[in-house]
């Protein structure tokens, strides 16, 4: 790069946000870990979306740390970059937008499917207003992606407005004339209506998560009828995180760029550059801590983190393991043959809370106590693991035929 292109920053305040990524990457790969080894089997839908939209994160950070390194130049309200890719300043911006849309999908795609499970056709209308408005802002965005293609010559061709810029304060300083430094062109049709598009989805998709919350909470209360309670605190827990999730990418992404655009309208004096630099870290890390959130607030995923990394429980290895399973599968030939005698396998008819039933039916059976683990009771009563006393969780199955259909995990 040129030595008059060289941008004059805080170089504590620049590689402080290399530090940052670098600390955030256990986070990252400890979340991946369990999802992808720690799972059982009928999580892996869930676990899909979850990785999903950890992958775009885990991109996203990287590209804009390493590769884009973008720092916003006040007064100005140029955007710099001093990463690998400084030569190509409006690429690299059209590669982040992209990616944009991508997280934005992906947190789409986590409220549909936990509101797939835990609601079924009795709220038939209000599902369908919730696909539209999500095909509606799948639209958009796709628009504004095609907007964003339409008018890179636009945002190429950056001599003209950086004359205008240079006509409205006098003076600027000679690396904002470099490539690496680029603005957003507010004098072309286009790019106006491309940045007007992206600013008006957000909305759209704030609406979206609403109905798609008061769905869900429909939904958990029409299942209190048909599952313990403990199955319902697991799917509450689920939305729970959610939530949180979506508000960490909400605040660290829309409160930058909000600041940004302000500064189209706003004089913000060069002493505030310091901001620039703490509004990019926030911009970087929503991933991280996005991430974060979900392994703290996540109940089972939390609760495999401790065992796995903070040994709050004893490893099973190689041949225990192997003696612990054939055990386990005995123990699960004599309660299948219990469960015979009893006729408690399959029921036409159960009056009560199903919980209950279960509780009694382990107590007399004299079995150990069994903690739903990930979710595994469904609206049939489902069961799809119970741990012994070794904590190896059986592969077992019992229903209770209640009628309704099965919850998603």
């Amino acid at each position: 790069m040129n030595e008059s292109c060289i941008i004059p920053t805080s170089p504590f305040l620049l590689n402080l946000s290399h530090v940052l990524v670098c600390l955030t990457a256990p986070v990252y790969i400890t979340t991946c870990y369990i999802l992808i080894f720690k799972c059982p089997p009928f999580f892996n839908q869930y676990r899909s979306v979850l990785l999903r939209h950890i992958f775009t994160c885990i991109f996203m950070e990287y590209f804009v740390d390493i590769i884009w390194q973008m720092t916003v130049v006040v007064p100005y309200s140029a955007l710099c970059s001093v990463g690998i890719g400084n030569s190509y300043p409006v690429f690299m911006f059209s590669i982040v937008v992209a990616g944009l849309c991508a997280t934005g999908i992906s947190i789409m795609h986590m409220f549909q499917y936990r509101m797939n499970a835990v609601t079924d056709d009795s709220i038939r209308i209000l599902k369908s207003i919730i696909t539209g408005v999500k095909f509606y802002h799948y639209f958009m965005m796709t628009s504004c992606l095609c907007l964003l293609i339409a008018s890179y010559n636009h945002l190429a061709d950056q001599k003209a407005f950086k004359t205008n810029v240079q006509y409205k304060f006098g003076s600027v300083p000679s690396y904002i004339w470099c490539d690496n430094c680029m603005f957003i062109n507010t004098d072309s049709t286009t790019v106006l209506i491309f940045v007007g598009l992206g600013a008006s989805s957000q909305p759209l998709a704030a609406v979206y998560f609403g109905l798609s919350v008061y769905a869900s909470k429909l939904g958990l209360q029409k299942l209190r009828k048909s599952l313990s309670q403990r199955t319902i605190t697991i799917q509450r827990n689920f939305l729970n995180s959610l939530y949180l999730q979506t508000a960490v990418h909400v605040i660290f992404i829309s409160v930058p760029l909000g600041i940004f655009f302000l500064t189209f309208v706003l004089h913000i004096p060069s002493s505030a550059m310091y901001m620039s630099y703490i509004l990019m870290a926030m911009f970087t890390q929503h991933g991280s801590l996005s991430t974060l959130a979900l392994l703290m607030s996540n109940k089972p995923l939390y609760s495999e983190f401790t065992k796995t990394f903070l040994r709050m429980k004893t490893n099973i290895r190689g041949s225990d393991r192997v003696s612990y399973i054939r055990g386990a599968e005995r123990e699960h030939s004599s309660w299948k043959k219990t469960a015979r005698r009893s006729k408690i396998a399959y029921v036409t008819h159960v009056s009560g809370d199903i919980a209950g039933n279960w509780e009694k039916f382990s107590t007399s059976n004299k079995r150990t106590s069994a903690k739903p683990h990930w979710g595994e009771e469904t609206m049939e009563g489902h069961l799809a693991g119970v741990r012994t006393s070794h904590g190896f969780r059986a592969p077992l199955c019992f229903v209770w035929k209640v009628g309704g259909a099965c919850a998603k995990f």
